[in-house]
């Protein structure tokens, strides 16, 4: 499962304590390993405990930087080609240090920047802090399977896999949002991007988030699209069949066993 917190702020400081307030409450997540990173510029601090299922060794330790240091990552969720990503960058000259996904998602980043998430199968909710632009770069898997959390605060932005986690840490009060609790005893239900708490919105499906200097941009990247073709019932039947066993097979990428 694994979880990811951190906190971008246009203050240089040391933001130990609440970041390691934020690695506490998200312990259930990955009760495998945990890590901490803070930018040498003062803006950026990450945190992420894992749930070992790729590359069962040290080596998958996150926060994960980049050979030159200029990217740091924290990454939940699983991509499913990342082996054909991998070959594809060795064969580019890319040398990988570990066997994790969560490498291939640096070097593609490094490669592609923002166009690497078209090429991505899997799901995912992710934070890349950028040393050389002083940037972060968010981002969550289309149909939204992992979550994200964040809130603004005066230049400042707090992230994190679960809203309890930013309450914990007391980067969140708990004041209701009205209008989503309306909704939620109304249809079940709380809408993207609005969440049961007034001051903290959720990443939507599909969506980045890109972070600079105390600005925020987010943006779509996918959206569904639905053919107006008719179809007979037995294609139909077949192409869902074929979808679903491949969908099913791809899920069983994996170090550990899996049901």
């Amino acid at each position: 499962m694994c979880g990811i917190a951190g906190i971008l702020s246009r203050e240089p400081g040391d933001r130990d304590t609440e970041l390691r307030a934020l690695q506490v409450a998200l312990r259930h997540r990955g009760p495998d390993d945990q890590g901490l990173w803070q930018s040498t510029c003062g803006q950026a601090g990450l945190v992420h405990t894992r749930l070992a299922i790729l590359d069962l060794s040290a080596a998958g330790h996150q926060p994960m930087l980049s050979a030159d240091g200029r990217y740091a990552l924290v990454f939940n969720g699983e991509i499913y080609n990342f082996h054909a990503l991998r070959a594809e960058l060795e064969r580019e000259g890319v040398r990988f240090q570990t066997h994790t996904d969560t490498e291939v998602l640096l070097h593609l980043y490094a490669r592609d920047g923002a166009a690497m998430l078209n090429r991505l199968r899997g799901m995912f909710a992710f934070c890349l802090w950028d040393s050389r632009e002083q940037v972060a770069f968010l981002a969550r898997d289309p149909l939204g399977i992992k979550p994200l959390y964040y809130a603004e605060q005066g230049g400042r932005l707090v992230f994190a896999s679960e809203l309890q986690a930013l309450q914990k840490a007391g980067l969140a009060s708990s004041s209701l949002n009205a209008g989503a609790l309306m909704r939620f005893f109304s249809s079940g239900s709380v809408a993207e991007p609005d969440t049961l708490l007034k001051e903290v919105q959720c990443l939507p499906a599909g969506h980045t988030l890109v972070w600079k200097a105390g600005a925020v941009e987010c943006r779509s990247y996918w959206q569904p699209h639905f053919g107006s073709d008719a179809m007979e019932l037995g294609e139909a039947v077949s192409l869902t069949r074929a979808a679903l066993l491949d969908s099913v097979q791809h899920h069983f990428v994996s170090d550990v066993p899996v049901g």
